[in-house]
């Protein structure tokens, strides 16, 4: 809860606050905030919500990570924004697989939480050291949102924006709640044992991995909604395949080819910011983390009392009903691109 209503402040300060701040320093000086809050984690937090305050500071700086990068390709790249965004968040996919195994291995040789926060720490510090050292472009015209800017912003084309939002809402929720739930679901419905539940979440994250490495030369060909289409509807129909599913390999496989469904989901989504002129593409995009986050904070939690109200397979279903909401989204999302084709015949005309 703390990490990501740390990750919505960052975004509405990043977007409302600090435009006058460059994209170098702003990175810097978040990483330093983020390394200091996972030390006070390890180190001196005493209870629950002395935690939850850490991870505001470290949802703070992760939104100023996640959004800046993408901001920058939204407002510079405007040609294949989607091979590259493909390109940037493989490596977070790639962090994502191989995180669950290495404190897995931690925790298995009996080392605690607190070291393995103090190791993210010290990570952390490395990664902010960097950014303090290494020279980084910036967005250039960048300004302090404000209600007209927001209007402006969101009135360009208010269909496409109002489409990529909810896009990015349902397709967090729906891919947080199988982060968040998917080992619990199969420690307490199918009997797998932890050990095996933590390999079952590193294999979504395989098939994420495996998926956003097949779909970058796929753009080449196809038009951005197809791949987005079919994949969301294969993340649906195999999260659907988890929640009905009785033995523990034939789930397996069904997560596997979930994750390679949701694989190039969200940078696809977030590619969409590009058909934004200029600064506006990247609010455009933070908007789009922002919605991400809120759909990260809300559907998770309604995981819980829908568990206890019907069961944990109704509850799993959730998330294939989210996928296919991004899949019939993804109509007004071919509707612009055949918008956006017609203006360039008009304008080589």
């Amino acid at each position: 809860m703390g990490f990501a209503l740390g990750q919505l402040l960052g975004i509405l300060a990043l977007n409302f606050f600090l435009a006058r701040v460059t994209v170098k320093w702003a990175l810097a000086i978040t990483a330093w905030a983020q390394t200091l809050a996972l030390f006070f984690s390890a180190t001196l937090s005493r209870g629950l919500w002395s935690l939850v305050a850490a991870y505001l500071f470290v949802g703070l700086g992760g939104a100023f990570l996640v959004t800046l990068p993408g901001m920058l390709v939204g407002s510079n790249v405007k040609q294949g924004a989607a091979r590259t965004l493909l390109q940037l968040l493989l490596a977070y996919a790639v962090g994502m697989m191989l995180t669950p195994i290495v404190i897995g291995f931690i925790l298995g040789a009996s080392v605690s939480w607190r070291w393995v926060l103090a190791g993210e720490a010290g990570m952390m510090l490395v990664l902010a050291a960097s950014l303090t050292a290494l020279p980084l472009p910036d967005i250039r015209g960048r300004e302090n949102l404000r209600l007209r800017q927001v209007r402006e912003v969101a009135g360009f084309r208010p269909s496409l924006f109002a489409t990529v939002a909810a896009a990015a809402f349902a397709y967090m929720g729906a891919e947080f709640i199988l982060d968040v739930w998917l080992s619990k679901f199969e420690v307490d419905t199918l009997g797998a044992s932890k050990t095996w539940a933590s390999i079952a979440v590193t294999l979504f994250w395989v098939g994420i991995v495996s998926g956003r490495l097949i779909a970058r030369p796929l753009t080449r060909r196809f038009a951005v909604s197809r791949i987005l289409l079919v994949g969301t509807a294969v993340m649906a129909a195999c999260t659907l395949g988890i929640a009905v599913s009785r033995g523990q390999v034939l789930t397996d496989i069904f997560v596997f080819f979930t994750g390679l469904g949701a694989s190039a989901a969200y940078p696809l989504i977030c590619s969409y910011s590009a058909k934004f002129p200029h600064w506006h593409a990247g609010v455009v995009f933070s908007a789009v983390v922002f919605l991400s986050g809120a759909g990260m904070l809300i559907f998770p939690y309604l995981v819980g009392p829908l568990v206890a109200a019907t069961s944990f397979r109704v509850a799993i279903g959730l998330s294939a009903l989210l996928a296919l909401v991004v899949a019939l989204l993804t109509r007004n999302l071919r509707r612009a691109e055949n918008e956006a084709r017609e203006g360039a015949a008009e304008v080589s005309a």
